[in-house]
């Protein structure tokens, strides 16, 4: 197989997958606002923190946990944060038309 094929079919392999765009910056600095702005996008796919997921973690709110007690619960939440990222992060775009997902911080972008 020559050289240019094997680019050219790298390259529509690539096609097939979504652009991956992570919004960074301090708290309150307006990256959840600037997510919603593309709302109005069918073909982005955006992905706020998952707080929800991490309030209820099996009937249990591991963020109230970790503000409760924080060298007792850091590990296990930031492990859980990872975790639910990483999920996020690694899917499958929800439909065949996303052509960008959008993500509030990266994978290992979280410090307690």
């Amino acid at each position: 197989m020559s050289t240019t094929k094997v680019i050219s079919t790298a390259a529509r392999t690539v096609n097939k997958r979504p652009f991956r765009v992570s919004i960074e910056g301090n708290i309150g600095s307006g990256k959840s606002t600037c997510i919603k702005f593309f709302d109005k996008y069918p073909n982005v796919e955006k992905h706020g923190e998952p707080l929800h997921e991490w309030r209820n973690v099996c009937g249990h709110n591991l963020l109230g946990l970790l503000y409760s007690d924080m060298n007792k619960w850091t590990f296990p939440f930031q492990h859980y944060v990872h975790l639910s990222r990483l999920k996020i992060q690694t899917s499958p775009p929800c439909n065949s038309n996303i052509t960008v997902k959008m993500f509030e911080r990266l994978l290992f972008e979280f410090k307690v």
